[in-house]
């Protein structure tokens, strides 16, 4: 069976990256005698199988043609007479269409290597333009290699900017937010977003779009990796108060929400039943660890009143004596006079901290 490493693994072997995962094109064989050799048919769309010892994935060398819009508008072709070229030729970015048989030899037909030493991200063929999602793969690898000196060549970042708003708009945003949850785990992660906005794809993210500068801005603080996702997505919106509901993961959504929620609480003015009523909003003395992150966060990284930035404050010993009030043994039974008491309680807590 005459098969050859492609895509990831083989330009970060010669990037010297470490990475995990192996994938693998198969010259010359069909469905039947793949199933034959023992391989596990895991392909929805086309045959990709998993090898029966190493369950590292397979796939059949293929060619495919544009037949409707959006990233799904695609037929595939799957023969043993396709070569190895001809399923290269089908890849986005040369960098990632180079092959290395079993013996570690290298076939890179669309000059990827040369790019690599260049450091340019280039389209293989014209028909990268028939997948808009490519312009959110090619923002990911320049966000990812920003580091390492590498620029989207000028003819690519013209074939991205042609692409229609029609075409970007049949993406489902389920599929783009893939593509952005994996940069910002990156360093860097602006230039993911800058480069959308370069080739006027930044439209998929309204608000960020609306408010491109401040941002931009407030995410580049966040540029090194110490930082979560949800930080970083939280660094890009809260300056956002018309956020546009976008289906997020419920992680960042709420990170972000706790994040604009403290914070607007406290625009005015810092007082014990200001900073109550801010932990109340984001559940502080149910998720003590979550909300101690977000108010890190914010004095760290966002443009807060001056006091609260100025705040010295041990917050998750102050969370713990809040989450400890208890009615005293001689309170009444009656709802409403517990709350009042309680409430009370923790102003009074709050203030002792702050020396009101």
């Amino acid at each position: 069976m005459k098969y050859y490493l492609v895509g990831g693994a083989v330009r970060d072997k010669l990037l010297n990256l470490p990475f995990s995962e192996k994938d693998y094109v198969v010259i010359g064989e069909t469905n039947e005698s793949m199933l034959e050799k023992g391989f596990i048919s895991v392909g929805k769309k086309f045959p990709v199988y998993l090898h029966p010892k190493t369950k590292e994935e397979y796939a059949l060398a293929r060619k495919e043609k544009k037949v409707s819009s959006g990233h799904k508008g695609f037929i595939f072709e799957t023969n043993n007479s396709i070569s190895l070229e001809e399923d290269l030729f089908r890849r986005d970015l040369t960098i990632n269409a180079i092959a290395q048989d079993e013996n570690g030899n290298l076939v890179d037909p669309y000059e990827g290597q040369k790019d690599l030493k260049n450091k340019i991200l280039k389209h293989v063929s014209p028909a990268f333009s028939e997948d808009p999602l490519r312009i959110f793969r090619v923002a990911r690898f320049a966000t990812r290699f920003f580091p390492l000196g590498f620029k989207i060549d000028d003819t690519t970042m013209n074939i991205m900017k042609a692409i229609p708003k029609s075409e970007i708009e049949d993406l489902s945003f389920e599929r783009i937010w893939q593509e952005t949850e994996k940069i910002l785990s990156m360093s860097h992660s602006h230039i993911f977003f800058e480069t959308l906005e370069k080739v006027n794809a930044l439209f998929v993210f309204p608000e960020i779009e609306k408010n491109i500068l401040n941002s931009i801005d407030s995410l580049k603080k966040l540029s090194d990796k110490s930082h979560s996702g949800e930080e970083k997505w939280a660094a890009l919106n809260l300056e956002n108060f018309n956020q546009k509901t976008l289906p997020i993961p419920k992680k960042f959504a709420r990170f972000e929400n706790y994040s604009r929620d403290f914070r607007s609480t406290l625009d005015k003015e810092i007082s014990a039943k200001s900073l109550l009523e801010a932990f109340m909003k984001i559940n502080a003395l149910r998720n003590q660890k979550l909300s101690i992150q977000v108010i890190d966060f914010l004095q760290k990284n966002s443009k807060l009143n001056s006091s609260l930035l100025s705040l010295n404050l041990e917050w998750s010993i102050l969370l713990s004596e809040l989450n400890s009030v208890s009615p005293s043994k001689s309170s009444s039974q009656n709802g409403e006079i517990v709350k009042k008491e309680i409430y009370k309680a923790r102003i009074d807590i709050i203030k002792n901290y702050l020396n009101e």
